[in-house]
């Protein structure tokens, strides 16, 4: 039986790919330093451990939680958004997912149309493609290049394409080239989508990983950000959690 067109359409998975070759060369004896997905190498810290232990005894966490996840949960998000980056958030303005990997992906069929044009960077985390061509949706890629510090050029983006683009994908820190960001140039991210009508999603996964006192700010920061964006987080990265679920 034929997959629908939609699925013909994406291309293989580029980190089964790589474990498939990682695979390969450890059966041949070759001993392999992985760098395909991003996978901590310490555990996940004993105390969250320890409390899950505990909560697993209590029969009201057997039980379907609300679509949109605990208040408690929602509300801790918020705490920490206010502590860490300075940025005012309700609990109704928290969704907890299953991961962020899932929002990611299904952003697009929330807002993409068929033709619409979505802006990725390039290269990039594979789900920001894979999303919009479910969506049938046309990726138009951004080049992260080295002497533009890895930060896409807008000015550069046709406007016939920005005109009917619909996303702007973002994902600072970045994964694979390590850039970061100033605040200013989350401006231009703001100015830029308020003329062109886009939401913004950015992908913060990494936002504890940064060295040498630098602290990687959230889009939400920005001045007009929470009108014309969202933010994808994970404690995945920063709590070495990433065999872990949320829901």
């Amino acid at each position: 039986m034929k997959t629908a067109k939609r699925l013909q359409n994406i291309k293989p998975y580029l980190f089964t790919q790589l474990e498939q070759k990682v695979a390969q060369a450890k059966e041949k004896g070759i001993d392999i330093i992985d760098l395909g997905i991003g996978d901590p190498v310490e555990p996940t810290p004993s105390f969250i451990i320890d409390e899950m232990k505990t909560r697993l005894d209590q029969e009201e966490n057997h039980r379907y939680p609300s679509s949109i996840g605990l208040n408690a949960f929602r509300q801790a998000v918020a705490t920490w958004y206010k502590e860490r980056f300075g940025v005012e958030l309700s609990p109704e303005e928290v969704v907890s997912l299953v991961g962020s990997k899932e929002g990611i992906a299904h952003i697009a069929l929330c807002y993409t149309n068929p033709g619409d044009y979505n802006l990725i960077p390039d290269p990039a985390y594979p789900v920001y493609t894979g999303g919009t061509t479910l969506a049938r949706g046309k990726p138009y890629y951004m080049p992260l290049l080295k002497e533009n510090r890895f930060l896409p050029k807008l000015e550069d983006i046709p406007s016939a394409v920005a005109k009917k683009a619909r996303l702007l994908y973002l994902n600072y820190p970045n994964n694979p080239t390590g850039a970061v960001v100033t605040p200013n140039f989350f401006q231009e991210v703001v100015k830029f989508a308020r003329e062109y009508d886009l939401l913004v999603c950015h992908d913060h996964a990494y936002s504890e990983i940064a060295y040498d006192g630098y602290l990687p700010p959230s889009f939400l920061q920005t001045p007009g950000a929470k009108e014309v964006g969202i933010e994808f987080n994970s404690i995945s990265k920063s709590h070495n959690m990433t065999g872990w679920r949320l829901g």
